[in-house]
């Protein structure tokens, strides 16, 4: 097959499956029946923190790894007990793993020359991921000749010639520093765009999924927690570790206790009440029972406390003690705390405040997320 632009599939039909996939290693579970879907042209990112089973299912997709129990269908059929090689899925790794004594043209046309791939094909599609990708000038050059960057891209070249059904990508922008990352990202955003092949993408680097994914899977000791949109995981975090883990800063939470007053419910922690926005009924019956809840709410969700907030029912206001502040450029974070309540708030660059001083915060109520303080799980 040629190696051109595809159009993106819009089709809702399910074209990767993990089916119930688990893993043991000596007789220690890495992945504990993981069951994800993806669409045709959806791009998949695997995040969670080191040892959670990510590129352990990455491997087991390409076929490194064996499956204990489950399945992998693409397309609607079993690719388990292929080889790697018959799978039709490429794939490009963390250490980018090319041959140090062959040319940037060599490396990525050498998959084809095993295939048999005859040389005028070869010549052919290594010119149009080379021009694809920027790196026709550096064709006769050898990897030790190359920055980081330009290796990532023979690396994502090698994969490309294959034109498979399928890429996998584990952790590549992992050994690139900051500004590089972020120019291969949208390299890859872009390439995506434009192939419109299916991608799975390992990372513990959650901007890297936000801005990456169609569909993002968070993982926490071998089982999944949450698959969703980036959209979904971000403002509707299944739980308290998808809370935490998705957001820098992290959300801020609280534990407090539901009360009924004569416009509905408030949060009482410490010595502070907070009022409830349009409370759901499964809140009002928590507050008849044993009525602790936690409650979280992200930074860009506490703002300075400006005037015309005072009167708003979907707003609450505390005094809090300001304990760091964070200049980020177009934003500046504030670490408050009193006692053990601590939030950080996200205010305007231009108010001027100092450490130790005291500061009103604004909580829009009507973006709190309530949590179960036993299970951890949403409570809706």
């Amino acid at each position: 097959m040629e190696l051109n632009e595809k159009t993106m599939n819009n089709t809702t039909e399910h074209f990767l499956e993990i089916d119930s996939l688990s893993k043991q290693f000596a007789g220690v579970d890495a992945l504990k029946n993981v069951c994800i879907d993806v669409e045709e042209g959806g791009f998949l990112v695997l995040i969670g923190p080191s040892g959670c089973g990510k590129s352990t299912l990455l491997n087991m997709l390409a076929g490194f790894e064996e499956a204990s129990s489950g399945d992998i269908r693409i397309g609607g059929k079993s690719i388990k007990e292929l080889h790697p090689s018959k799978r039709d899925i490429a794939m490009v790794f963390q250490s980018y793993a090319l041959y140090p004594n062959m040319t940037v043209a060599g490396n990525i046309g050498f998959g084809m020359e095993t295939r048999g791939v005859p040389k005028a094909e070869r010549i052919k599609k290594t010119a149009e991921v080379a021009a694809m990708l920027q790196i026709e000038p550096l064709l006769k050059r050898k990897p030790g000749q190359l920055s980081g960057g330009q290796r990532q891209r023979v690396a994502m070249g090698r994969a490309l010639v294959r034109d498979p059904r399928a890429f996998l990508f584990d952790e590549p922008l992992s050994n690139l520093d900051a500004r590089l990352r972020v120019d291969m990202r949208a390299e890859i955003k872009k390439l995506h765009a434009r192939l419109g092949t299916t991608i799975v993408y390992v990372t513990h680097d959650q901007i890297e999924a936000m801005t990456l994914a169609t569909k993002i899977a968070v993982l926490r000791h071998g089982e999944v927690q949450q698959v969703g949109t980036p959209d979904d995981i971000y403002h509707r975090p299944a739980n308290t570790f998808v809370a935490d883990f998705m957001g820098s800063p992290a959300m801020n939470r609280v534990t407090g206790t539901l009360q009924r007053t004569q416009n509905g419910l408030e949060l009482k922690f410490a010595q502070f009440t907070l009022p409830l926005h349009q409370p759901s009924e499964e809140l009002l019956a928590r507050a008849e029972q044993s009525g602790t809840i936690d409650m979280g709410m992200r930074a860009e969700n506490i703002t300075h406390a400006q005037g015309e907030q005072a009167g708003e029912t979907d707003f609450g206001t505390l005094d809090l003690t300001i304990e760091l502040i964070e200049p980020t450029g177009s934003d500046t974070f504030i670490a408050t705390r009193d006692g053990d309540v601590h939030f950080t708030a996200r205010v305007e660059n231009s108010l001027r405040a100092r450490t130790g001083e005291q500061i009103t915060l604004a909580f829009d109520m009507s973006k709190a997320h309530y949590f179960d303080t036993d299970s951890g799980e949403r409570v809706q």
